[in-house]
C-alpha cells in the first residue's frame, strides 16, 4: 500500500538505480540497463509522492512548510523529476552517475533533522512563507544543476584534452553548451535564492511582533547569508568577465555548489542533533528536544 510507504523504501529504488547507473557505465553495451535505470527512478518517484502527500496529509501543511525533514524530501523530489525528464528527452546522458549520490545524500540526510510541524508557520503568513520555501529549494535544485553541469564539464574537458573515448554509455554535451546551460542555471538559481532570502527577512521581521520571535543571529541565518555572499562574488565576477574561462567558472561553481550544498545538508543536520550545542528556531518545532530527539531515533530505527 502506498500510504504505508517508508523513507527506505523510495532510498532503496534510488540506490538500485545508482547502482545500474555505475553499471551501465562500466558494461556500456548493455542497453537493457537504461530501461531498469528508469523504471527503477520512476517507482521511487512514485513511492516518493505517496509519501510527500501522507506527510502533508499528517502535518496539514504544504510539505514545503511542515518540516525540515520534508523540506529536504521535496528537494530530492525535484532532482528526481528533472532526472526522469532528462532521461527521456536524452536517454545516452549521463546525468544520473552526478545525480543519485546527491539525492541520496538529501534522503538520507532527511533521517536527521526534525520531521515535528512547524509552529512559526501562522496562517496569516502562510502564502509569503509558501512563498519563501519554494524560492530557496528551486534555487537551490538550479546550484545543484549548476553543481552537476560544471561537473560533467571538466570531465568533458579533461576528456577532450586526453583524448579519451567512454562511447556507450557516458555521452556527455559539447563544451560550448555545458558552459551555456551552466551560466543559465547559474543566472536564475541566485536571483531566485535572493529574492528566496530577503522574504525571509521580511518574515522574520513580521514575527518578531509575535509569540515566536526569530533571532537574525540564527546561527543557520547567518551561514546561509555567508553562503549567499559567496555565491554574488562568483556571479559578479563571471558577469564583469569580457572573455571568462570557462573552466574557471565551472571550478568556482563546483566550489560554490559544494558549498551550498554542504550548507543546506550539514547546517540542518547540526542544528536538529544538537553536534555543536547551538540553538536555532529552524529545529524548535512543537515537540520539546528531548522529543524531538527520540522521534528521529524512532526514523532511523523504522
Amino acid at each position: 500500500m502506498l500510504t504505508e510507504v517508508t523513507v527506505f523504501c523510495f532510498m532503496a529504488s534510488y540506490l538500485v538505480a545508482f547502482g545500474l547507473e555505475v553499471a551501465r557505465f562500466k558494461h556500456k553495451k548493455n542497453r537493457y540497463l537504461r530501461s531498469l535505470i528508469f523504471f527503477s527512478s520512476l517507482a521511487g518517484l512514485v513511492a516518493q509522492t505517496a509519501y510527500i502527500f501522507k506527510r502533508s496529509s499528517e502535518t496539514q501543511l504544504p510539505p514545503l512548510l511542515s518540516s525540515s525533514h520534508d523540506w529536504l524530501i521535496v528537494f530530492s523530489w525535484l532532482l528526481v523529476a528533472i532526472f526522469l525528464f532528462v532521461n527521456l528527452v536524452d536517454k545516452e546522458l549521463a546525468i544520473g552517475l552526478f545525480l543519485f549520490p546527491l539525492v541520496l545524500a538529501l534522503v538520507i540526510a532527511s533521517y536527521f533533522v526534525d520531521n515535528d510541524t512547524n509552529m512559526l508557520v501562522e496562517p496569516a503568513i502562510r502564502s509569503w512563507a509558501m512563498l519563501h520555501a519554494s524560492l530557496l529549494v528551486l534555487g537551490g535544485v538550479g546550484i545543484v544543476l549548476c553543481f552537476v553541469i560544471s561537473a560533467m564539464y571538466l570531465i568533458q574537458h579533461r576528456r577532450l584534452k586526453q583524448k579519451q573515448n567512454f562511447s556507450e554509455g557516458f555521452n556527455l554535451p559539447s563544451l560550448a553548451k555545458l558552459a551555456r546551460l551552466n551560466r543559465w542555471a547559474l543566472m536564475i538559481s541566485v536571483p531566485l535564492l535572493t529574492v528566496g532570502m530577503g522574504i525571509g527577512i521580511g518574515l522574520g521581521v513580521y514575527v518578531q511582533k509575535g509569540p515566536h520571535s526569530v533571532s537574525f543571529f540564527d546561527p543557520v541565518i547567518i551561514v546561509y547569508e555567508i553562503v549567499w555572499v559567496i555565491m554574488m562574488i562568483s556571479v559578479i565576477f563571471i558577469l564583469r568577465t569580457k572573455r571568462p574561462n570557462q573552466k574557471h567558472i565551472a571550478q568556482l561553481t563546483i566550489w560554490t555548489g559544494g558549498l551550498l550544498l554542504l550548507t543546506f545538508i550539514g547546517i540542518q543536520i547540526l542544528a536538529n542533533v544538537r553536534i555543536l550545542n547551538f540553538d536555532s528556531w529552524h529545529s524548535q518545532y512543537s515537540a520539546p528536544f528531548g522529543e524531538s530527539q527520540r522521534s528521529t531515533a524512532g526514523r532511523i530505527v523504522s
